[in-house]
């Protein structure tokens, strides 16, 4: 007596299982997205009542009865194990996209840390070659007065050389004549 009808109305205890999954999901995204804890909702609703569905159309087709609601058949079992792979294939999946979602925040972090250190790294040889530039300049400007100083002391000493040219001249011994002195 299995025919399609007995195979697919046989499906309610994976509708309620899938129906307890839906809630579940629901009740993990309900704070993080309104569009997607709507749409669990939606998928909660419409499983349990396929479920209630299936199990009441079966005792009313006489395929069993209600006292043997929860007594699993083989086809049963055949919906509840698609139900546990895809359940456990679910699972795999969201805990490989937590894991690389992990990892993708671990590789941006430490791209936040190389660029700080290269800002850094950077920024040292800045200071570094404004520092350089700072020590020529004051380098430059110790020459250019070292310079001037050279400059002021070459014209004070030729200052000194014309002075005593004419200080020799001067210092030269007078020579003293009488004149009339009514002439002066």
């Amino acid at each position: 007596m299995v025919n399609w009808k007995y195979f697919l109305l046989a499906q309610y205890p994976a509708l309620a299982l899938l129906a307890v999954l839906f809630l579940v999901n629901y009740l993990l995204v309900r704070k993080q997205s309104a569009v997607k804890s709507v749409i669990w909702v939606l998928l909660f609703g419409a499983a349990l009542a396929a479920a209630v569905l299936f199990a009441f159309l079966g005792v009313h087709f006489a395929f069993w009865r209600l006292k043997e609601l929860f007594i699993l058949g083989v086809a049963s079992w055949l919906g509840l194990a698609l139900i546990i792979m895809a359940t456990i294939a679910h699972v795999m999946h969201r805990v490989e996209k937590k894991h690389s979602k992990k990892l993708m925040e671990k590789e941006l972090r430490r791209a936040a840390k190389e660029k700080d250190a290269a800002v850094a790294q950077a920024e040292e040889a800045g200071r570094e070659a404004a520092r350089q530039a700072h020590a020529e300049g004051r380098l430059q400007a110790r020459q250019e007065a070292e310079a001037e100083r050279f400059a002021q002391a070459a014209s004070a000493v030729d200052a000194e050389l014309r002075d005593s040219a004419l200080a020799q001249e001067v210092g030269a011994p007078i020579e003293l004549t009488l004149d009339d002195p009514g002439t002066i």
